[in-house]
């Protein structure tokens, strides 16, 4: 996982989607995950996925990582879906629920930079567990160029592959190396929030909505998603010949997407 490609896709994104309120994307994101959750039909459950997609589509995401990034799950549902699925249907029903729950997951990191994610998230968390996780994000670019530097080094002092063990040797020792500067980063960040008089939060402002019609579209979308979940699952029998009709309308929702996010690139070029 590329932590930094997607923390800079969130900051220079620049559409609607991305102007939306974090509030509303995390909400959203937990109606998708409720409608992947309550469904029993993998047909509504791959619409709820379509609509995911779309709304990506629409903020102008990458698609290739953004599908990879949302396709791990999948592996380990798929061996879930093996050991436990009573049919076929059923595994691929898993398996769509995993990939559709990653989907919304991660459109919200895609969109929002993550210390407004943290903003939002920090309301409802203890305080020091909300500090932990907005800290950790921030040493992970750190370790990250740590990392980079030690890994060359290792590789130089190795003679970059020609010795495959004493390559594997230095690259134990490089590791070993980055976990005590982890443990030796972790002490100096707290000494300098001691000394600037930590007291426990960390104070970081929610940004408001820059695009209200985004936000309503996408609230939209999570409450339909979330309709059509349950009316499935409660009235199952009755809609069962329809299933077909909501992954068709998702896809001409994406078609739509697709459409106005080539527009809107043609535009700004």
């Amino acid at each position: 996982m590329n932590v930094r490609l997607v923390d800079t896709i969130a900051v220079s994104g620049r559409s609607p989607v991305h102007a939306a309120s974090p509030r509303t994307k995390l909400a959203v994101a937990a109606l998708a995950i409720a409608a992947a959750a309550v469904t029993t039909n993998v047909l509504v459950c791959a619409a709820v996925a379509l609509t995911a997609i779309a709304a990506a589509v629409a903020a102008r995401v990458p698609m290739r990582p953004y599908l990879a990034l949302a396709g791990y799950p999948a592996i380990f549902a798929a061996l879930f879906a093996w050991a436990s699925a009573p049919d076929l249907l059923a595994g691929a029903l898993v398996v769509a629920k995993a990939v559709t729950a990653a989907l919304a997951v991660v459109l919200v990191l895609f969109t929002t930079p993550y210390p407004q994610v943290f903003a939002t998230i920090q309301r409802v968390l203890p305080g020091l567990v909300g500090d932990a996780l907005f800290m950790t994000y921030r040493a992970i670019f750190i370790l990250g160029d740590k990392l980079d530097d030690l890994v060359v080094a290792a590789r130089l002092r190795s003679g970059a592959g020609r010795h495959p063990l004493r390559s594997a040797l230095a690259t134990v020792r490089a590791l070993g190396n980055l976990v005590l500067y982890a443990f030796d980063l972790a002490e100096r960040e707290y000494d300098v929030l001691a000394l600037r008089g930590y007291s426990g939060r960390l104070s970081v402002p929610v940004r408001r909505s820059a695009a209200p019609l985004a936000d309503a579209a996408l609230v939209a979308g999570g409450i339909a998603c979330l309709v059509a979940a349950v009316a499935w699952r409660v009235a199952w029998r009755e809609l069962l010949p329809y299933s077909w009709l909501p992954p068709a309308f998702t896809l001409a929702v994406l078609a739509a997407a697709i459409a106005w996010s080539a527009a809107a690139k043609e535009g700004a070029s």
